[in-house]
């Protein structure tokens, strides 16, 4: 099994250079912050509500997004419970989701480093 980075940040650097404004990427960044704790609680909350459709929306933000800043655990994860749910396998899909909450916490607390350097 291959161990999956928490952050890379080379990520943010393609994107910084692809649009050449760092600032841009800076404020990307924080905004995945911002909004990380929502992603991972609408996918808790979908999935205890049994509830697919929301569920799969939130699963392919939080793994689209976490790929594009470099929060590869966490896109990782995401892409296993997209597959989950679309297997409809809600049950492996929460027990898998109980690992999206110390993933975030790396995850932004690599970030916070990232943006504060």
């Amino acid at each position: 099994m291959t161990a999956v980075v928490t952050f890379d940040e080379a990520a943010l650097r393609r994107i910084s250079d692809e649009v050449d404004d760092r600032h841009f990427v800076w404020l990307f960044a924080r905004r995945y912050r911002q909004l990380l704790i929502g992603r991972v609680s609408r996918i808790t909350a979908a999935l205890q509500r049994q509830d697919e459709d929301a569920a799969l929306d939130a699963v392919l933000s939080l793994k689209v997004t976490s790929a594009t800043v470099g929060a590869g655990e966490l896109a990782a994860l995401a892409a296993g419970l997209e597959d989950d749910v679309r297997r409809s396998d809600l049950a492996a899909a929460r027990l898998r989701a109980g690992r999206l909450w110390p993933a975030a916490q790396r995850a932004d607390r690599a970030l916070e480093t990232y943006l504060a350097g």
